[in-house]
């Protein structure tokens, strides 16, 4: 259901960036008007006020998560401009994606590294097993956009997440929290937080939902799209001098589900395959969240992670420690065709195991030359198992094919960056990044029959013809594939900033970023080259209306080479292929600001436009008929210059207001939130099928709470999705079927919170 035009959704937004930018007609007079507070974010590893650091950066406040129900990564979409997640496609991965450069990864496919690098107190991630995590007792968020090669490194191409837990406090905190909503969904958390000792304090928290699935499986009757996650966590930090601090945290997160997905294609159930034809009941499905599976989704992940940070003041210099580890696992099984017949399904285990060092020295002198250099090492190991089931491959004799696979990664690097001030407003910042990596990659596939039957001869050759396997039978069994590569990089980073006056900030960057190559688990090119990209940006920042107005923008232009992509395997799974050039040009704009002392408003805008100017990659031909089940498909090159990339929508925009006012003695608080995104595609190949893409949609949340002036409880009821937009926030390639991931129907519920 689509509520506005677009031409509505551009006059919404406009305005309201042009009200910020007017500073607000209706604002009141008064000396107690509300002003914007300072935002501070550590992109450049130190702490700075969010307006005179020279990158494009939203930053997501605690509040902020809790009155927009943030429960994941997967929940922000367009709250950031370029920002884009979906529900998870299986296997507990929800790629993200920045200005049109998202994971490559999916269907299986664990091994690649993500362009969109995601921090947590500092640690890298290694997998994407970070998206659908519980958002809970979090600081903020911080989304970095653009390549942040220097400082971050570690493949963050597109971009980098920057999230960070609340720490433990000198004063006794405690705080309780819960919830019921549609679908049977509870929700409860809370945390505790004080001193143990003079100079040592704790804090704990922890948070549960169980939530039974907006779908139903016509099957059996079983709920589908559900989920059930534990997050607990404890810190400590210890001060032993003025000049050291340690802080130490350790977390455990279980999260399980039963994804709803749903073949976007037609798989055969009358016996004849269409890889490139809508199937004709996805319009019945989404509407009425009727699924036809007889075997099950679910996926399973457990999480163990430590972190040890360490802080020592030198006087000259403050030194910086972060030490990560981490330990990951994951089982899954997925209904491929979802249409009630027994024709894909697939089931994996994975796991990995990371450990992390970075070392930073950060100058304090406070003149006109300020700097910091670090060392950085990284080392992981992912083990991963999957059993794919063709039961009408191979000219209906059925196909079961089992990759064990192993890929172990050793990365260390070397940064530097720093500022000189050329005057009092004009500010110089050269810096660069050596990386160098190195995986080593071993895979044994085997492959048996599941049904039995006789091979009909193929053509030219007659290859196979006439040969008969009884079920069971060994098929194939190629020696056991191993291979190992290096990659190295120096990713440099200039940057010009104007402080032209005490509100308004100018810059311009170049910066350079690179994401390693690998191996793939599902056969056909086994190795892939490593993604590099030139970035150039033109941005400002500044304060409006006594700083009741915070208005920033910027523009870019991004320069790919070998970008990775997702490419479909026809016999199941997803390889990662380089696609040659890629360019993309953007602008976005967000503002803030209060417009009376009792109404504050929040919105973004961003245009986006991408292309690939060179790349000829494999794909299944859309000339492709339909043709008999068991046929195996077939691959052909295809020109994919001039596509457009995947999950890149060309409009994306957010409004959120809110609007407090006094009850009694009470305060009560109104908030409504926007967002709208243009149609996107899902596949790299193909694009002249509307099966592989999205059209635009909008979605409509509210929420209505009531609250005591020392906000010591709340009461919250709220709306998500109110007006019921039904859509496909992902396809994952497999085969010529790809899976689709859903969107929640709409949900309504009541949340309380006491603190002390």
């Amino acid at each position: 259901m689509k509520i506005f035009s677009f031409k509505q959704v551009a006059l919404l937004v406009g305005v309201s960036l042009a009200t910020l930018a007017g500073g607000g007609a209706a604002q009141t007079g008064g000396e107690d008007r509300k002003t914007l507070e300072i935002i501070t974010v550590t992109a450049q590893k130190r702490v700075e006020n969010q307006q005179v650091v020279p990158i494009s950066i939203t930053t997501v406040s605690e509040d902020f998560i809790v009155e927009n129900d943030i429960r994941s990564l997967e929940d922000m979409n367009g709250i950031v401009p370029g920002f884009v997640t979906t529900n998870s496609v299986s296997y507990s991965a929800a790629p993200l994606s920045i200005r049109g450069i998202g994971g490559a990864n999916g269907g299986g496919n664990l091994f690649a590294d993500e362009p969109v690098g995601v921090y947590v107190d500092g640690v890298y991630i290694g997998s994407p097993s970070f998206s659908n995590a519980d958002l809970r007792d979090i600081e903020s968020i911080q989304v970095l956009r653009g390549p942040q090669g220097t400082l971050y490194g570690r493949n963050s191409t597109a971009g980098a997440v920057v999230v960070t837990t609340k720490r433990p406090t000198d004063e006794f905190q405690a705080e309780l929290r819960g919830g019921y909503s549609r679908f049977d969904e509870y929700d409860i958390g809370g945390a505790l937080s004080g001193p143990l000792a003079e100079k040592l304090w704790a804090r704990s928290a922890f948070s549960y939902s169980d939530e039974a699935g907006f779908g139903t499986n016509t099957v059996d009757g079983s709920d589908i799209g559900g989920s059930e996650n534990l997050t607990a966590r404890v810190a400590f930090s210890f001060l032993p001098s003025d000049a050291l601090s340690l802080d130490l945290i350790g977390e455990y997160q279980e999260h399980t589900a039963n994804p709803a997905l749903i073949a976007v294609t037609g798989v055969g159930a009358t016996g004849v395959a269409s890889p490139f034809v809508e199937r004709a009941d996805l319009d019945e499905v989404l509407n009425d969240n009727e699924f036809a599976l007889n075997d099950p989704n679910v996926e399973k992940d457990e999480t163990y992670s430590i972190t040890l940070l360490g802080e020592l003041d030198l006087g000259w210099a403050t030194l910086n420690s972060v030490t990560g580890y981490r330990d990951w696992s994951l089982t899954g099984r997925q209904d491929s065709d979802s249409t009630g017949l027994r024709l894909f399904n697939n089931n994996g285990d994975v796991g990995s195991e990371q450990v992390s060092q970075e070392l930073r020295l950060t100058s304090n002198n406070g003149g006109r030359l300020s700097w910091i250099v670090g060392l950085y090492y990284f080392d992981t190991g992912v083990d991963m198992f999957f059993d794919i089931r063709n039961f009408q491959g191979l000219f209906r004799l059925g196909t079961e094919a089992i990759f064990d696979a192993r890929q172990e990664t050793t990365a260390w690097a070397v940064f530097g960056d720093a500022t000189y001030d050329l005057t009092e407003r004009l500010s110089l910042t050269f810096g660069g990044r050596f990386s160098r990596e190195k995986k080593d990659f071993r895979n044994k596939l085997t492959v048996f029959i599941l049904n039995g039957g006789t091979v009909p001869s193929i053509p030219p050759a007659g290859a196979l013809g006439g040969l008969t396997f009884p079920a069971g039978a060994l098929f194939n069994d190629p020696p056991r594939y191993a291979d190992d590569a290096e990659f190295s990089d120096f990713s440099p980073r200039a940057v010009l900033d104007f402080q032209v006056s005490e509100t308004l900030f100018l810059y311009a960057s170049y910066s350079q970023g690179f994401k390693s190559g690998g191996f793939n688990s599902f056969g056909l090119a086994p190795a892939f080259e490593q993604e590099d990209i030139d970035a150039y940006e033109l941005g400002f920042k500044s304060y409006l209306a006594d700083n009741r107005v915070r208005l920033n923008a910027s523009g870019f232009f991004y320069d790919y080479s070998n970008l990775q992509i997702r490419l479909p395997v026809p016999t199941g799974g997803v390889n990662i292929r380089n696609i040659g050039v890629a360019e993309l040009w953007g602008f976005e704009v967000e503002g803030s600001a209060f417009l009376t002392d009792g109404l504050s408003v929040r919105a973004n805008l961003a245009w986006l436009d991408t292309e690939v100017t060179e790349g000829m990659i494999p794909a299944v031909s859309s000339a492709t008929p339909p043709f008999p089940i068991g046929i195996p498909l077939s691959l052909a090159p295809e020109d994919v210059r001039g596509n457009e990339l995947t999950r890149a929508p060309e409009w994306q925009t957010f409004v959120n207001a809110t609007y407090e006012r006094p009850v009694g003695n009470f305060t009560g608080a109104l908030s409504v939130t926007y967002r709208y995104q243009s149609g996107v595609f899902f596949l790299d190949t193909n694009q002249d099928i509307s099966t592989f893409s999205n059209d635009s949609w909008d979605e409509v949340d509210l929420r209505l709470s009531l609250s005591d002036p020392g906000e010591r409880w709340e009461v919250a009821v709220f709306g998500q999705n109110v007006t019921d937009d039904r859509h496909i926030t992902a396809v994952t390639p497999l085969g010529g079927f790809p899976n689709a991931a859903l969107s929640e129907p709409a949900k309504w519920g009541v949340e309380a919170v006491i603190r002390y």
